[in-house]
C-alpha cells in the first residue's frame, strides 16, 4: 500500500499535474438563466451556468489522465480511454450553485437540471481497492492561480481542491462525468471529465479532474478549509458547504407581472438533498401559508410545484414559497444562501 496519504496535506497546496494553458484565465462567470425563465425540466446545456474561480484549462483528451493516489492497494493512472472499462452511468440530477463564498447568507439561486453521464466514482474506488481506513475522498482539477473577486485575491492556488466524505461517495451514484446532456463535455464544463456529486453544491464537483486521492482526514486545501465552510449558528464552529439545504423558487408569475383579478397558477421548482415532501406558498408577504401540490421525486431532479391561487382583489401582493424535504429541514425566511424566494406582483383591472 502507498504511503502518499502521509504526504497528500502537503501535496494539496503544491502542484501534482503540468499547467495546461489557461483560457481564459481568473474568474469566469455565466449566468444566462434568469429564474423567471427555467420553465423546461431539462437545462439546455447552453444555460447551464458556468463558476470557474480560477479560469479554464485547455485539455486533450488524448493526453489526458487523473492519478488514484493515497490509501489504495492497487494506486494507478487512468487514461480518457480507460473510462470505457467501466459500466455507463447516466444521473439526472439539479445542479446548484453554492454562491459567492465571501457571502454565504446571502441567496443567489443559480440553479439547473441536467443529465451527466460517466462512470461510478465507486466502482474506480473498488478497482483500485481502496483502504478501510479511507475516511475522504480528495478532487484535483487542472485550474490554477488566485481567486480575484472584488476587493478580494486569494493566495496563488496550484490547484482546485475540494473532498468528500467516503461514506457519501460509496452511497451515492457519485459519477466521474464525460457528457452532458447526451454530449460530450464543453471546456468550461470540464472537459475531459469532471466529478459530479448529486446532492451536493456544485463547488464540490470538481472540474478538469487530474487526481484523485484518499485520505484518512479533510484536504487542507484553500476551497476545502478557507473558503466554502459556514459558521453554525451560536458557535464558533464551522461546517463544509457540501449537502444542499431544501430550496424552492417561483417560476410563474414572474416578479413585476401585472395580472386580473382570477384563478392564477403559482408554480415553481423545489429540491433539496432529499426529497422535499411539502412546498407552502405565501400570497401575503408571508403572514399566512397554505399547501401547494409537489409532485414526486424523478432521480435527483428538482420538483414542480402548484398552487391555484383566487385571488379577488386588485393591489400588490408578495408572493413566497418555502420547502420542507423528508429531513424535516425547512428554507428560513432569510439569512440563509437558501432562504426562501419573494416574488412581487401587480393585480390590476
Amino acid at each position: 500500500m502507498t504511503d502518499d496519504s502521509k504526504t497528500g496535506e502537503r501535496e494539496g497546496l503544491r502542484r501534482v499535474a503540468p499547467n495546461p494553458k489557461m483560457a481564459p484565465s481568473g474568474l469566469v462567470m455565466e449566468f444566462p438563466l434568469p429564474i423567471g425563465r427555467t420553465t423546461e425540466f431539462i437545462t439546455p446545456s447552453e444555460k447551464l451556468f458556468v463558476l470557474a474561480h480560477l479560469g479554464v484549462p485547455q485539455i486533450e483528451s488524448d493526453s489526458w489522465s487523473f492519478d488514484l493516489v493515497g490509501l489504495f492497494g492497487s494506486p494507478r493512472s487512468l487514461r480518457y480511454a480507460d473510462l470505457a472499462q467501466f459500466t455507463p452511468k447516466t444521473v439526472r440530477s439539479f445542479h446548484q450553485c453554492a454562491g459567492n463564498p465571501l457571502e454565504p447568507n446571502k441567496p443567489m439561486r443559480i440553479i439547473a437540471n441536467v443529465e451527466w453521464r460517466g462512470v461510478l466514482l465507486r466502482d474506480i474506488l473498488e478497482q483500485a481497492q481502496i483502504a478501510p481506513s479511507c475516511r475522504y475522498i480528495w478532487a484535483y482539477g487542472l485550474d490554477y492561480g488566485a481567486f480575484k473577486a472584488p476587493s478580494y485575491s486569494s493566495p496563488l492556488q496550484e490547484h482546485y481542491v475540494k473532498d468528500l466524505p467516503v461514506d457519501y461517495v460509496m452511497n451515492h451514484d457519485v459519477i466521474i462525468a464525460t457528457h452532458l446532456n447526451g454530449e460530450p463535455l464543453s471546456p468550461k464544463h470540464g472537459f475531459p471529465a469532471r466529478i459530479i456529486a448529486p446532492g451536493y453544491y456544485g463547488t464540490n464537483s470538481v472540474k478538469w479532474l487530474c487526481r484523485v486521492e484518499a485520505a484518512d482526514r479533510r484536504a487542507n486545501a484553500y476551497f476545502t478549509q478557507e473558503l466554502y465552510n459556514d459558521r453554525i449558528p451560536g458557535s464558533d464552529t464551522r461546517k463544509p458547504v457540501w449537502e444542499i439545504e431544501p430550496e424552492s423558487i417561483i417560476v410563474s408569475p414572474g416578479t413585476g407581472s401585472e395580472l386580473s383579478p382570477a384563478d392564477v397558477l403559482i408554480s415553481g421548482w423545489a429540491w433539496s438533498a432529499t426529497e422535499v415532501e411539502s412546498v407552502e406558498v405565501s400570497t401575503d408577504g408571508g403572514v399566512t401559508w397554505a399547501d401547494a401540490e409537489v409532485e414526486p421525486r424523478e432521480n435527483a431532479c428538482w420538483q414542480r410545484f402548484g398552487y391555484q391561487w383566487v385571488v379577488n382583489h386588485t393591489g400588490h401582493y408578495e408572493l413566497l414559497s418555502r420547502a420542507t424535504d423528508r429531513n424535516g429541514r425547512t428554507q428560513p425566511l432569510d439569512g440563509a444562501r437558501n432562504s426562501v424566494h419573494r416574488v412581487g406582483i401587480t393585480v390590476v383591472t
